[in-house]
């Protein structure tokens, strides 16, 4: 009604004004958008508006007060060579008896384990008193200094770590650790590249210049910085031209093994090597005994390797034989499944555990290589037998553990179909990378 009201009082002259301020307008515009200026054009008769400064007394809050009652968090990235002391203080805490609690109490011993790189906590007073303090370490615990009563507490957990995954691919030049060096692939994984493809390669005589890899594996995290890596999910090797893929599959809920991508098992029903792959025995120059560089087919297998490398069992089995055996010096021989057997000759020592009668698994440790009996240096002569019988076991065609059933297949492949699709990509991108 308002805006009738005062449109219906305008004269008939203000309508031809109205034409003008339109006209005015359109002239306008292309200059406004020249100069990127903003106008607004008001019609009709302006009207004076009054404005009247009020002012309210609030009810306002001390916030000097607030602030000196709010705790504090602050954190800390550890560097080389920093000490908890030093961190302790940085963080601002100004807490004696904290601090002695640190220093003393056993619990609280996992903290001085610091790694670069991590990220610790600490939440206190405004004055420096300590009420909380929290470090996770290279374990994934996440370790808690909290007040306690009149003294202070320790508690440990399970860290909350953010799991991803992530992609390493290489090419051998020299040795396998040189390679993953080079790429940043962790220890721990190469190690697990080993274990997944060793039953179709021989890591301490058969790799070769040129050789590829391509793993994808689990990474678990915090603040952004890799706490620990987990299993290989995916992982790929060219050896001599030969390419071979694997892919973990969960069988049922926490047990799983590697199967390549047609079903098949890769683990063998025996290990080809029994000595551990190792950073020191990964070059080329190292495949053959020092002294007899050759394969002594009619008895056994010599593999050199420093003092005190580990010794597998080369298949499931019971212990027939564990004690000093002529020249062989210190032996170990385990009755396999139908009539094979294996013999471990020239130990330094033997694991903890091991005797006659005594049920292994594929995989475990049963000794340490030596140079005991009739030997001339450090090494592991390794015999595998057929009834009684001396052979060579990379002749023979050793049968694998399992392979899926159709239902299982169908499940499988759901899940290796992505993981394949990245190790394709990653050994385009290498190939594209070397030409």
């Amino acid at each position: 009604m308002y805006q009738q009201q005062i449109l219906s009082e305008k004269p008939a002259s203000s309508h031809r004004g109205a034409r003008k301020g339109w006209l005015a307008a359109a002239v306008a515009l292309p200059m406004m958008i020249t100069f990127g200026a903003y106008g607004v054009a008001e019609f009709g008769p302006q009207q004076a508006v009054a404005v009247v400064p009020v002012t309210e007394s609030l009810p306002s809050p001390d916030l000097a007060a607030r602030i000196t009652d709010t705790p504090f968090w602050r954190e800390e990235t550890i560097r080389s060579g920093d000490t908890l002391g030093a961190l302790i203080a940085k963080l601002g805490v100004d807490d004696d008896a904290a601090k002695q609690f640190i220093r003393t109490d056993p619990a609280a011993k996992p903290l001085y384990e610091l790694h670069s790189g991590r990220v610790i906590r600490a939440q206190t007073t405004p004055d420096g008193r300590l009420l909380q303090l929290r470090y996770v370490t290279g374990a994934g615990s996440e370790i808690t200094v909290r007040p306690s009563g009149t003294g202070f507490s320790v508690n440990e957990a399970p860290a909350e770590l953010l799991r991803e995954s992530e992609f390493r691919s290489g090419t051998i030049t020299s040795s396998l650790f040189a390679a993953t060096d080079r790429v940043g692939l962790p220890d721990e994984v190469t190690r697990q590249l080993v274990e997944i493809f060793e039953g179709e390669i021989d890591f301490h005589r058969r790799l070769q210049k040129g050789d590829r890899f391509g793993v994808v594996y689990e990474t678990f995290s915090l603040d952004g910085q890799t706490v620990r890596t987990g299993r290989i999910l995916a992982a790929e090797f060219v050896n001599a031209g030969r390419k071979l893929s694997a892919v973990w599959h969960e069988t049922r809920p926490g047990e799983g093994a590697y199967y390549s991508l047609k079903g098949e098992s890769l683990k063998k029903s025996f290990l080809q090597t029994p000595v551990e792959f190792s950073r020191i025995s990964s070059g080329f120059s190292m495949r053959f005994h020092p002294i007899l560089k050759e394969w002594r087919a009619h008895k056994g297998i010599d593999y050199a390797a420093p003092t005190g490398t580990r010794i597998r069992a080369a298949a499931d089995g019971v212990i027939t034989f564990a004690g000093r055996k002529g020249a062989y010096g210190n032996a170990v021989e385990i009755k396999h499944h139908g009539a094979y057997s294996t013999l471990y000759g020239h130990l330094n020592g033997f694991a903890a555990g091991i005797r006659n009668g005594q049920h292994v698994r594929q995989g475990d440790i049963i000794g340490f290589v030596g140079s005991t009996g009739r030997a001339t240096g450090p090494h592991l002569h390794y015999e595998f037998k057929i009834a009684g019988n001396q052979v060579d076991p990379s002749k023979l065609n050793l049968p694998k553990s399992h392979t899926l059933d159709a239902r299982q297949f169908a499940r499988f492949r759901d899940q290796m179909q992505p993981l394949q699709g990245r190790l394709e990509l990653m050994a385009r991108i290498d190939l594209a990378r070397a030409r």
